[in-house]
């Protein structure tokens, strides 16, 4: 099979371009900027701070997480033997075990994946689950708690675990991550009770914030090896691809969609696709995080061709899914996450980037004129006219007229909380379409200088994360999953990306599975790692 793509006419022309490039005067310009910088004081300070070991252990943090591990095992000898011989958790092992169970196809699936495993696989199909409870099935009690009750049953397996583990105590999940996310969580918490004239909404609004935030926090711990974390890999890409796909055929057959997502003065945008989720801008932010993501599966030296064709294809199908989606602030977050990938993992590949975009821009005019229409006077007229420089402005003002350094309030303008509780007459309610305004106004001074400390200390600590001594599979995954945080990052300047809690939840998941690559992984004491 690798033979035959081998010789195949694609795989000649990405060769012939190879060839092409060992000679060319970019990757001279290349080869001589990478020795300015290897030989630079600059590299030298950031390969001090970004290699310098943690000091977590010797925190008084650490001393307190590894104090309640070590009561959780002292309780667990003494209950491990009642739950172990309990009839309930001897008829769960004897039907687990059966043969009926052992040979049958979905039996085989479940005991591959185990709870953590089913777990893990939940959170990773987020958006599918919600999309099947909310519109399809239109279960909406449900539907409004089932990720809630998805992290319970999480902490109760991770619970569980502690319980019934023998051997050594478990050793604390802590993360450098850690203390600026706690610390933001504890300033959201001053923030709703400092500013809540209606307590009902604070609270509806700090859930909006902070709630998916948790996950991180949940993931460390249940993420325990490395099939643990292939699971959520393979099953958010594979979602991500079969998305694209889904938005590419709405393109293909016209899908009706509502007037205000085009203006008048655009040319040739007749849809935009939008997939299961309703909103093509965050479509195109859920394509920022996967293609970076799948891309690195396709760097993995140990999979044969025809693996690394499929990726690559899987990656084209992304992309052209965000093209589709004509949200600019994508196309924005993609070209950053996309140019940092090559950058930092294959940097003959800017070249093919730049190649891309100059033939999207020549060949694929609808792309080309919503971007040229950004420099219109229509378009000028338009964002200062009930677009986003008025509403910004507005924010701005409502921000100002308020207590500037507590905020206006969680939940009360610029969100999806503001718009379904109306209750301030004569304040005109919409969509701010900047996360980080919508937290300032809502936060204040205070609140979004805690957000913005703890968004740099998650690429301060990926970083360091990457440029750690890891394999070069788990590096390219991580630098995968850091690019695409930072484009969705990148996307909120135009967009309430985390408006969504599937979004905001990815986030952080990602967050978490780049914190246990660099600092968890080799320190899991509960299982072997496995490939």
């Amino acid at each position: 099979m690798d033979k035959l793509l081998r010789n195949c006419l694609i795989a000649k022309v990405i060769f012939a371009f190879q060839k092409a490039y060992q000679f060319s005067f970019a990757k001279r310009f290349a080869d001589w900027f990478k020795f300015l910088f290897e030989h630079s004081k600059t590299r030298r300070i950031l390969r001090r701070f970004l290699l310098r070991p943690s000091s977590l252990v010797y925190s008084r943090y650490y001393r307190v997480l590894d104090a309640i591990n070590g009561l959780i095992s002292r309780i667990s000898e003494v209950i491990r033997p009642a739950i172990t011989n309990s009839l309930i958790y001897r008829a769960i092992s004897s039907i687990g075990n059966s043969a009926t169970i052992k040979d049958s196809l979905v039996g085989r699936v479940c005991l591959k994946l185990g709870g953590r495993g089913f777990l893990i696989l939940c959170f990773a199909l987020f958006l599918p689950i919600d999309w099947l409870l909310r519109d399809v099935l239109a279960l909406s009690s449900i539907a409004s708690v089932w990720d809630e009750l998805l992290m319970i049953a999480s902490l109760g397996y991770i619970g569980w675990r502690m319980l019934i583990t023998k051997g050594a105590r478990v050793k604390p999940r802590a993360t450098p991550l850690d203390a600026p996310l706690l610390f933001f969580l504890a300033v959201s918490v001053f923030l709703l009770c400092a500013v809540s004239p209606h307590l009902g909404i604070a609270i509806s609004g700090w859930r909006a914030v902070c709630q998916q935030m948790l996950w991180f926090f949940v993931l460390i711990r249940l993420i325990e090896d490395e099939h643990d974390l292939n699971v959520f890999y393979y099953a958010f890409c594979t979602m991500c691809v079969l998305i694209a796909f889904h938005g590419i055929y709405q393109y293909i057959i016209g899908v009706e969609i509502p007037a205000g997502w085009v203006s008048q003065s655009e040319v040739g945008v007749r849809t935009r696709a939008f997939s299961i989720i309703g909103s093509p801008n965050i479509m195109g932010s859920l394509m920022v995080m996967g293609a970076p993501a799948l891309a690195a599966l396709a760097y993995h030296k140990e999979k044969p061709l025809w693996f690394k064709l499929m990726c690559w294809a899987g990656v084209m199908v992304i992309c052209v899914a965000t093209l589709v989606t004509f949200s600019r602030g994508a196309w924005f977050g993609l070209a950053i996450a996309a140019t940092l990938f090559f950058l930092l993992r294959d940097r003959k590949m800017v070249l093919f980037l730049l190649l891309g975009v100059v033939v999207v821009l020549l060949f694929v005019p609808e792309v080309a004129n919503r971007i040229l229409y950004l420099f219109t006077p229509e378009f000028q007229a338009a964002t200062n006219t009930g677009g986003r420089a008025e509403r910004w402005a507005i924010g701005l003002s409502l921000l100002h007229n308020s207590n500037s350094w507590l905020g206006f309030g969680l939940g009360r303008f610029g969100g999806a909380i503001a718009m379904q509780n109306k209750i301030i007459e004569g304040l005109k309610y919409f969509y701010l379409d900047n996360y980080y305004l919508k937290t300032m106004v809502e936060m204040g001074y205070i609140g979004i200088s805690a957000y913005i400390l703890l968004l740099v200390s998650t690429i301060v600590c990926s970083a360091r994360t990457i440029f750690k001594r890891h394999s070069d599979r788990l590096q390219t995954r991580a630098i995968g999953l850091l690019c695409g945080m930072i484009g969705v990052l990148a996307h909120c300047y135009f967009e309430n990306i985390f408006e969504e809690p599937y979004m905001a939840a990815y986030f952080w998941g990602f967050a978490a599975i780049i914190m246990f690559l660099g600092f968890r992984r080799k320190k899991c004491s509960v299982t072997t790692e496995t490939e």
